[in-house]
């Protein structure tokens, strides 16, 4: 099995890349124009309920991470609320087999607790009111956001799960359990001020997954309003995105979030030019670890090489990052390469086995 990873990582590694990736996006701002089509004015959330100025939820069970694997630790955590009795391991097992595999996605997570029992809801585009609303209906959230504490060893740009179980406004805290950094005194959570969140959050375009039990769901859609419209939630993270450019408060997170929220609107072209700024100018090494946006939208533009390019310039850092092996599969497939998109979608399960999307479409090229 390992030849023939090797084999298939050696056939996209024939060409180098041609842009490449800074650690350093947020610190600059360029100077672009937005070529958007105006966009819906979405009213900003308000919750339908008034909220108490504190809450902090209990029965979650601290989950201390190993490396490169928070977002298995934040999900048990947020099973943990709900009763479950499985252990780390079984997540890290579910969403992590391979040990080189350095990331998960919020539908992988949801897929997960699917197989548990409960039921899953995530977005794009929220907003620190909305974290207080779900958190006081009783409902921790996991979002995805940038690790910036500990030794300088720990600052170079990266991804870090956390899952946000109380706030408190006269502070003006939010407080998560963090399998990283710990859990707060007494386990009652770890803070950060609302001041930070924000900047924390919004690389990944302010995407967050919420869990609850199936007769919970009128619950939750009621607090989520009109976010449990994923449209609508895509709308939201778009004019964000637009406010920072109109504002001249932008930078390369700015445009990639545009491009996400774009290829979630199914506004491919201007998705591709919005990844395309954004590369031009630079983003963090580790970025196409976490989101795949740009793959998306080459491919509906037919940038099938564009593709390739990137599948290479990831694998090349990382391979283990079975993502970009089904990309790069897709890129051959439309290309015609039928052995090739075989190759890179056997070493996408390899990578990860539990792959659904590797699967179809291995499916798709083998006749079965």
């Amino acid at each position: 099995m390992r030849v023939f990873y090797w084999f298939a990582a050696i056939t996209l590694l024939v060409a180098a890349s041609s842009v490449a990736l800074s650690a350093n996006a947020q610190e600059v701002t360029p100077t672009v124009e937005a070529t958007t089509e105006p966009i819906a004015n979405i009213v900003p959330y308000t919750s339908p309920e008034a909220l108490p100025d504190a809450v902090r939820l209990e029965g979650l069970r601290p989950v201390y991470q190993q490396f490169n694997r928070c977002s298995a630790a934040a999900l048990t955590i947020q099973l943990s609320y709900f009763g479950w009795q499985g252990t780390y391991d079984d997540t890290i097992r579910a969403l992590n087999p391979d040990a080189e595999d350095v990331a998960v996605r919020l539908d992988e997570m949801a897929a997960f607790a699917a197989a548990q029992g409960l039921k899953a809801v995530y977005r794009i585009g929220g907003t620190l009111d909305l974290l207080k609303a779900l958190v006081a209906g009783g409902f921790p959230v996991l979002v995805e956001n940038v690790y910036y504490d500990g030794p300088n060893a720990f600052q170079d740009w990266m991804a870090h799960n956390r899952v946000v179980m109380g706030y408190d406004d006269a502070r003006g805290e939010i407080y998560t359990f963090d399998s990283l950094l710990g859990n707060g005194e007494n386990n009652t959570g770890r803070p950060i001020p609302y001041a930070d969140v924000d900047e924390r959050w919004r690389p990944f375009n302010r995407d967050f997954l919420v869990l609850y039990r199936p007769d919970e769901e009128a619950a939750v859609q009621t607090i989520m309003a009109d976010y449990w419209d994923e449209h609508y939630a895509a709308e939201v993270a778009l004019q964000l995105s637009q406010a920072e450019l109109d504002g001249g408060a932008s930078d390369s997170f700015t445009l990639f979030n545009m491009g996400s929220s774009l290829v979630e609107l199914g506004r491919y072209s201007e998705a591709a030019d919005a990844f395309d700024r954004a590369r031009q100018i630079g983003l963090p090494w580790r970025m196409m670890w976490y989101q795949y946006g740009p793959f998306d939208a080459y491919y509906e533009m037919g940038r099938y090489d564009d593709m390739l390019a990137l599948a290479r310039e990831v694998i090349a850092d990382t391979p283990g990052v079975e993502e970009s092996y089904y990309y790069a599969g897709l890129a051959y497939q439309a290309q015609g390469d039928v052995e090739r998109a075989k190759s890179n979608y056997q070493v996408a399960l390899i990578r990860n086995q539990s792959f659904a999307l590797a699967q179809t479409a291995l499916a798709s090229v083998s006749g079965s």
